[in-house]
């Protein structure tokens, strides 16, 4: 215990008394040695200092001014500083009696957990050198830093040593020898471990070897191991594997392989005796169809709920874009939208389209941008085209993208309120009827609200009717919006969010689609209320109720975990509700358990079924003193193929980052892209590829082990992307080619020589898909990931890894996916055509470069438009090139030495032409030829020049 301050000054005094007494005696025996004999004296005088210097060093350990070969400042005791280092495991003379107060609570030749150094300080206050004082709680985080890292380094040589002495053990373990990485993985025995695995690294060889590892080195027995699987045939996979490789093991299949779903099951049972029954309707495939039937169960009996859905799917169902990445209104080069409506046109903006497809559905007649009946033209402003005009109201309508506050949105160019003004102030000194909508009215909830009401006001009658034919863009399909209240509802459920909670997370989406929002979660809570009464009505639960109810009893105690170590299986597929059924099962078995997930947060493509790809980004905030090991040598891909798919996946910042290299030696051109003018022809050069492949096979130019095909799988981002003449192609090249297709999500774990993948376009149904992440899955999520298309990016990123050899992408000249775009960009792959190489817009960087007619000619533009406006002039010549520019012949009148408005390089200049007849022609002749009538001329006279 420490010393009081009495005993501590008593002490002090009567160490002080016996050095003086010491001092004094040594004093006079130097006298009389010098009397009596100063040879002896001097001979003497080492041995005396030495006497002297030891006494000394004494006194000062005893009053704890130092010790050792340590030099410390001496201070006072509330200013003295600990050492910097804290002497090594085992007996020391530092700290000595500190140290074996907790020494024992280290088990040698066994891994130090991380975290037992916080542990240790904790529960053993370290104290003073040489004392029983303890020393102050400030200095506690020096010593488990020390300790930490002393720990580190012994870990560092055990999981050495351990290589050496079980290498034999590491090398047969599985198919092929363990890398350093996967070694690692099993090695390592702290209390939470993620190891984040690349494509095609061996994740389900080191979860084995692990199991392996711990029960050879006696870690564990058989039946304290649990593996938890996401699906079914994940389990089976891991069980098949588990007896063919550890079947030499004691009691083997006492091992615990589960889905989560199974597990908690089995807790609910052992805790309350009774185990509950899951509703066959809400196995994953029939809760969509479940939704569905209740979707329409309600429409039939509640108008009011008719009504709400059915303006959702044909109105609400696509939503608009946030305000800070809100789209200036913009025009293709012959001055046309380009964003399909309900009812065929095209128009420039999402929210323009939100309006179109209001009036159509609600029968109200129409024209877009028709020419305002009055002639505005002036040498500042073009001709004046109002958003919508109202035919039979005579009643024009504007819609400006202004916020509450009448501003627009920062990034918009050139000074848009200044026109909005304008035309505020033209329908007023021309006396036409004006009505005006905003984003912020559009987006919080009354703006089409009040154009119903302003509409009515003037005499139309508005119906709205959901099955009026559309000629343009389909509403949202019943089954794809109950499909996204399903996943809305995972989320909901496994976050444990209330009512409250939803609408207060809408009230704080400041900049977002408030009104769609509110209006989608009205429609949920009627059909989650209907969902749980049938629930209740046949005294089943679902599987979200049934994790919480697990969660509930591991935590209450009512379940005791009897499994020390636990593994999970495609960590990124886990939701927060599977997350919690972990973290309660670790706390349940105690302080020596240990957890161990396994997954790969680039591969997080599941969210459509409750998955949450921040269990994975955040898995050191769930688990103290958690550890991240990375698996990152791929045995699958080629590195041109690496490096492409992990330059794409990384651009979203929230993704773990690692570095991917792979054992596979292929060195030929991993990424390819073809681009077809039509979808027949992309077609066409598939079949075309399948030719050549099944010929260099014949051949003996692939290298394929004798017996086997070469394996081709066909992937797209939907089943309708299979081709019609897939079975044919089977049977004309099945004698050298394996073929299978695949949807991109299905295709996960699985793999091919050559990977082909299909329709990689840009629209509703390309790839990117744009109609599966929807914005409102954002308010169930407790991390939104507001990454543009984050979920398709990981898909895509799941399709490009699945080749061993190579991965070929098919799209369209007039319409490549962004994603293409982007990875032709970053120099991973060119996007070619039968005739040429795309170029990537220089503008955007995100379309390609394709070549019109227009009315001055042909001219090249950005395939990503409306959202990039770059054009360039094609004003090339070559007799007997389709690439010639054409005459030009300009309607409108032009002034002679005005700016030529085809190629806007040369100025229109007087020529003559065969029969001495004037004419306007552009001075960039031959590379632009340009023509217009005369209608003045410089200083009243002309100048011949060459006719043309």
């Amino acid at each position: 215990m420490p010393k009081t301050l009495w005993q501590r000054t008593k002490h002090v005094a009567s160490t002080y008394t016996w050095t003086f007494i010491v001092v004094m005696v040594l004093n006079q025996l130097l006298f009389f040695g010098f009397c009596l004999n100063p040879i002896c004296l001097i001979a003497a005088m080492p041995h005396v200092l030495a006497i002297t210097v030891a006494l000394g060093s004494w006194f000062n350990k005893i009053n704890g001014w130092g010790g050792g070969d340590q030099e410390v400042e001496r201070s006072p005791p509330s200013t003295r500083v600990v050492p910097k280092r804290v002497p090594a495991i085992g007996p020391s003379s530092e700290y000595s009696d500190w140290r074996s107060a907790w020494s024992t609570s280290i088990e040698p030749n066994r891994w130090i957990p991380k975290g037992e150094a916080e542990n240790i300080v904790r529960r053993f206050p370290p104290f003073k050198n040489g004392s029983e004082e303890a020393e102050p709680t400030s200095q506690y985080p020096h010593f488990q830093k020390a300790l930490a890292k002393e720990f580190d380094a012994a870990n560092a040589a055990f999981g050495k040593k351990q290589k050496e002495r079980l290498s034999d053990f590491f090398s047969s373990i599985e198919r092929n020898p363990l890398t350093d990485e996967q070694m690692d993985c099993c090695i390592c025995m702290d209390s939470a471990l993620q190891i984040v695995a690349a494509a095609g690294s061996g994740k389900t060889s080191t979860i084995v070897a692990r199991v392996g590892y711990a029960l050879k080195e006696g870690l564990v027995p058989p039946e304290e191991i649990l593996i938890l699987a996401f699906n079914r045939s994940v389990k089976d996979e891991l069980e098949g594997r588990i007896k063919e490789r550890l079947g030499d093991f004691p009691n083997v299949q006492r091992i615990n392989v589960k889905t989560f779903n199974a597990f908690g099951l089995e807790v609910i049972g052992k805790s309350t005796g009774r185990k509950p029954r899951l509703a066959d309707w809400v196995e994953p495939g029939k809760d969509i169809q479940a939704i569905s039937e209740i979707v329409e169960d309600l429409r039939q009996r509640d108008p009011r709920f008719r009504l709400d859905w059915d303006l959702f799917r044909t109105v609400y169902g696509r939503g608009i874009d946030e305000w800070e990445y809100l789209k200036q209104p913009e025009t293709d080069v012959i001055g046309r939208g380009s964003i399909p409506t309900a009812d065929g046109k095209l128009v420039k903006s999402q929210e323009e389209r939100m309006i179109c497809d209001f009036l159509f559905y609600h029968g109200v007649p129409y024209e877009y941008e028709r020419a305002y009946e009055h002639d505005t033209a002036t040498a500042e402003h073009s001709q004046y085209h109002p958003d919508f005009y109202y035919p039979r109201l005579n009643l024009y309508h504007e819609h400006f993208a202004l916020d509450a506050y009448g501003k627009a949105p920062a990034h918009f160019s050139g000074d848009y309120v200044s026109g909005v003004l304008w035309k505020r102030e033209l329908h007023d000194e021309r006396g036409t009827q004006l009505f005006e909508t905003t984003s912020h009215g559009l987006r919080n909830g009354n703006d089409l609200d009040r154009l119903k009401f302003e509409l009515e006001k003037h005499g139309e009658v508005l119906e709205f009717d959901e099955s009026r034919k559309s000629t343009g863009q389909e509403p949202i399909p019943t089954k794809q919006l109950a499909s996204t209240i399903r996943a809305f509802q995972q989320h909901v459920k496994s976050n444990g969010l209330s009512p409250r909670d939803l609408h207060q997370k809408i009230a704080d989406h400041e900049r977002g689609h408030r009104d769609r929002l509110t209006r989608f979660v009205k429609l949920y809570e009627r059909v989650a209320e209907e969902w749980q009464r049938r629930l209740a009505v046949e005294n089943c639960i679902d599987f979200d109720d049934m994790l919480l109810d697990a969660i509930k009893h591991l935590k209450e105690g009512t379940y005791q975990s009897p499994f020390n170590m636990v593994l999970a299986d495609e960590f990124q597929d886990v939701s927060q509700a599977k997350l919690r059924l972990l973290k309660a099962l670790k706390e349940s078995a105690g302080t020596s358990a240990s957890l161990c997930v396994v997954g790969d947060d680039w591969q997080g493509i599941n969210r459509f079924a409750g998955a949450d790809i921040s269990v994975m980004t955040g898995f050191d905030r769930t688990f103290l003193n958690a550890t991240q090991l990375t698996l990152s040598k791929t045995f699958r891909c080629p590195q041109v193929l690496c490096e492409a798919s992990s330059d794409f996946i990384q651009k979203n910042p929230i993704q773990i980052r690692k570095t991917v290299e792979t054992t596979n030696t292929y060195e030929r051109a991993g990424l390819h892209t073809f681009a077809a003018e039509t979808m027949s022809g992309a077609l066409e050069r598939i079949e075309k590829d399948l030719r050549q492949l099944h010929g260099a096979a014949i051949n003996g130019q692939l290298d394929v082990p004798d017996g086997n095909k070469v394996t081709i799988m066909l992937l797209g981002r939907y089943h309708k992307d299979k081709p019609a003449s897939f079975n044919s192609w089977k049977r004309a090249y099945g004698d050298q080619l394996e073929l299978s297709y695949s949807t991109a999500h299905a295709a996960k774990g699985l793999e091919a020589d050559y990977v082909m993948l299909l329709n990689v376009t840009e629209g509703l149904m390309g790839f990117p898909s744009q109609i599966v992440d929807d914005p409102a899955l954002q308010l169930a999520m407790p991390e939104p990931d507001d990454f543009p298309l984050a979920e398709e990016r990981r898909l895509f990123y799941v399709a490009l890894t699945r080749a061993r050899r190579q991965t070929r992408i098919y799209t369209l000249q007039d319409k490549p996916s962004r994603f293409v775009v982007e990875l032709a960009k970053n120099g991973h792959t060119e996007i070619k055509s039968e005739k040429a190489t795309l170029k990537v817009c220089p503008k955007c960087g995100a379309g390609t470069l394709s070549q019109k007619t227009g009315r001055f000619g042909p001219f090249e533009a950005c395939s990503a438009h409306p959202e990039c406006d770059y054009t360039k002039r094609l004003l090339t010549v070559g007799r007997g090139s389709a690439s010639a520019v054409k005459s030009i012949r300009l309607k409108d009148p032009i002034a002679e030495g005005a700016k030529c408005p085809t190629c806007n390089q040369g100025n229109m200049v007087l020529r003559m032409g065969p029969d001495d007849e004037p004419f306007l022609g552009c001075s960039s002749f031959p590379r632009c030829r340009t023509t217009a009538q005369v209608t003045k001329r410089q200083n009243g006279k002309g100048k011949r020049g060459t006719g043309h």
